[in-house]
This record gives C-alpha cells, structure tokens and sequence, in this order.
C-alpha cells in the first residue's frame, strides 16, 4: 500500500503550470553523503549544494569487478538502492565497485517496494530532517551532475571501464548523458534500463507535455524521445555495450507504464528485454531475484568485455611462437637441404675420381 500510495503522489504532487518547470521545485537540502573520505566533492550544477549518494572504500583500492554506477528515478534518492547493494555485496562486490549518486538533492520514499523494505534508507531520511515532500524534477537538467559523477568513479577507482544499472527516470538519464557525451560509450561494459519511459509513460498522458515536468520529454511521441531512439530506434542500443531491460510487460503491474499502449515502452531495440509480469515499478528494482538476474547479467558483460582484449593477446601470442616455431624450422629444412646437396654435388666427383 505505501508503494502505491507513493506511486499516485508522483502524479498528484506535480501542479499544472503550463511550463516545463511545473512542480518543479527547490529540493529540501542534500542526500547524505557517504561516500569514501578521499573522495572528490561535486556539486550538484542547478541547486549549488553538494551531491550526496555512496561508494568507495579508498582511492585505487582493489577490485574485482569493474564500477557499477546506479541511478535513481525521480522523486528518490541513492537511498532506494540499499537494498539492491546489499545483494551485490552478498554476491561480493565492494564498495569500491558499488556507486551511487543523489541527483536533485535528498528524496522521498516513493521508492518503496511492496515486497522488499528499505530501512535503512528510513533510517537515513529521519537522520536528514526529511519533512515529508517530494521534489520533481526532470532529464535534461541532470546530466552534468551525472556526467561529473561518472568520471569521478572512474578517476578515483583507476577504472576506465564501467556499468550502469539505473531504473525509471534515471534509465532515460543515463541514456541521455551518454548520447550528449558519446567519448563514453566505448568505456560502457554493461547498461541495465529498469521500468524506464524509453517511449513514453502512463504518467505522462496526452497533453501533458506543457503542463508536468519532465513530460515534455518522455511522454509519447515527443521530439526529445524521438532525437534520445534516434530514427527507427538507431540509438537505442550500441556496441560494445551489452544491454538488458526489466520490465513488467503485461501492462498491469507497473502503474508507470499501465494498459497495451505502454507495457512495452520499456523495451530497447537490440537489448535482451526481459519482462517479470505483474511486477511493480520499484519491485523490479529491488526483488531479490530480479536484483540477482540483473548481477548475473552485468558479471556475464564484464566477462565478455575482458574476452576480446585476452582472444587478442592470445592470438598475438600463438602468432608469434608460430611465426618463430615456423622460422626456426624452415631454417632447419634450409640448412638440411643444403647439406644434402653439398653432399650429393660431392658423390659424382668421388665416383669419377
């Protein structure tokens, strides 16, 4: 029930000023920031404040896995993805492989799941003085936060390499940051787009695209979705990143995307989309086996990531033993050849002497 009340206040909370700003409001004050001590301070480009979010254990610490970059939906924080951390540290990843930032400062509890809690992010927004609202916000003005925070990680983990997993507002974000920043794709191991308006949300019906923010970009049929698919989805996907959706699909569990027309808006052209009929929006973030398919999906990228380099090494290296096996043996036939004809150019004058 706290989900789907959290669900309706993303709709009821946005007012109808005929603006892309509509509901756009100053946030309350900064996301707890957790992140390692050695780690750079950013600020967040449109509020001024510090951005908040988790990760780190120390500046070119070990890893096992390249950096996982998470990324919130709208309304919420890094806060909404504890639980999902605590899976991935069960399955051994690190702090130093798991990031998280809080664009638009510190959120609300929209993310709830109907199945899986988060106290700990409880905890945290009573520790911050949360007074209860819910900030908006919207694509377009979040992508300098997340481009900074992206080379951060990958300056302080030593890491050119890296993954996204984001969900909801967050997946059209990150698509968006990589497209106006494409020096960033061929450095993209894996991308997980979760319950996002890639064509369009129920949230954003017809006629609302001047009316509540962010529906002038991902409601349907906009001419921001159109230029983030490219023509015929030509960019909805690339190499060498690999790409997996998870979405509802069945058009009845996820209430952002409700009825035939938006079940499959979450699909990418080329990625591995997969549904979890009847699941709701925040559930197919943080269901402990979708967390898991998801963590299987991003290690399988990062092994196959690792394959080319080491295919291509290990060609590199036969081909230089071949070459080098096959010069030392043609040297041999050579030498052979030549003593077998000294010899035989010496047998004739040994008969006719």
């Amino acid at each position: 029930m706290r989900a789907f009340i959290g669900a309706v206040v993303i709709t009821l909370s946005l007012p109808s000023a005929a603006s892309h700003t509509g509901g756009h409001t100053t946030p309350q004050g900064p996301a707890k920031i957790r992140f390692a001590a050695d780690f750079p301070r950013l600020s967040d480009h449109e509020w001024g404040f510090q951005i908040g979010g988790f990760g780190g254990i120390a500046r070119g610490a070990p890893r096992r896995h390249v950096p996982l970059i998470l990324v919130h939906g709208n309304n919420v924080d890094h806060a909404d993805w504890y639980p999902a951390r605590d899976r991935f540290r069960e399955a051994g990843w690190t702090e130093q492989e798991l990031w998280a930032l809080s664009y638009n400062g510190l959120g609300a509890e929209n993310g709830s799941a109907l199945f899986t809690p988060n106290p700990e992010r409880d905890q945290e927004h009573i520790e911050m003085g949360w007074n209860g609202s819910a900030h908006v916000t919207s694509n377009e003005i979040n992508v300098p936060d997340l481009y900074d925070f992206i080379l951060a990680v990958r300056a302080y983990t030593g890491s050119q390499k890296f993954s996204i997993a984001a969900h909801s507002l967050g997946v059209t974000l990150a698509r968006r940051t990589l497209q106006l920043h494409p020096e960033l794709r061929r450095d993209l191991v894996a991308f997980v787009a979760i319950a996002g308006g890639n064509h369009g949300t129920s949230f954003c019906p017809e006629g609302s695209q001047t009316q509540l923010n962010s529906c002038d970009e991902i409601a349907a049929g906009t001419p921001w979705l159109a230029e983030l698919n490219g023509a015929d989805g030509a960019d909805e996907t690339y190499a060498p990143v690999q790409w997996l959706t998870v979405y509802d699909g069945s058009g009845a569990g996820d209430p952002a995307f409700a009825g035939p027309a938006y079940a499959q808006s979450p699909a990418l052209k080329g990625a591995d989309n997969r549904e979890y009929p009847g699941t709701y929006h925040n559930d197919l973030r943080l269901d402990p086996k979708i967390v898991r398919d998801y963590r299987e999906f991003i290690e399988a990228a990062e092994t196959k990531a690792a394959q080319p380099a080491t295919t291509a090494a290990a060609a590199t290296a036969r081909s230089s033993n071949n070459w080098g096996g096959g010069l030392a043996a043609s040297l041999l036939r050579l030498l052979t050849a030549a003593a077998l004809l000294q010899r035989f150019l010496q047998r004739p004058r040994r008969i006719a002497a």
